[in-house]
């Protein structure tokens, strides 16, 4: 039988994460990032925190100035999340940028273009070999 342990450890390091990246770093390289998910090895040595930007409509973040400036952040979060979490092992942290809302979108645009695809009326065989109308 498979352990919880990582899932619910999982949600304590993102939930810690989050509350310390809003509240505490003041990077402005991560500001406007919002941390989405968190993937633990079996182990809880090494964990994946996915995050995404939020830009205004004239200026989104340059996704590696972000990744960087997580990069730098990382070692004071994971100092943070060992005050606050009970833990015999606090799990190296890796940013990852999180793609998953891309990839939705995407898929959801090539089902829309099927469906537009579908739903126009294809031409009939009578219809194309008829010829034209003298006039």
């Amino acid at each position: 039988m498979a352990s919880r342990r990582p899932e619910r450890v999982s949600g304590l390091l993102l939930e810690t994460a989050a509350a310390i990246l809003l509240r505490e770093v003041k990077d402005p390289r991560v500001q406007g990032v919002i941390l989405t998910a968190a993937s633990l090895s079996p182990d809880l040595g090494d964990a994946r925190i996915f995050f995404r930007t939020l830009g205004s409509a004239g200026r989104q973040p340059d996704r590696a100035e972000v990744e960087a400036g997580l990069k730098s952040a990382g070692p004071y979060i994971r100092r943070q999340i060992a005050k606050r979490l009970q833990l015999r092992r606090i799990p190296q942290l890796r940013f990852v940028y999180d793609t998953s809302i891309d990839q939705a979108n995407h898929m959801e645009s090539l089902l829309e273009q099927a469906r537009t695809k579908a739903a126009a009326p294809a031409p009939s065989a009578a219809q194309e070999n008829k010829p034209p109308c003298p006039k």
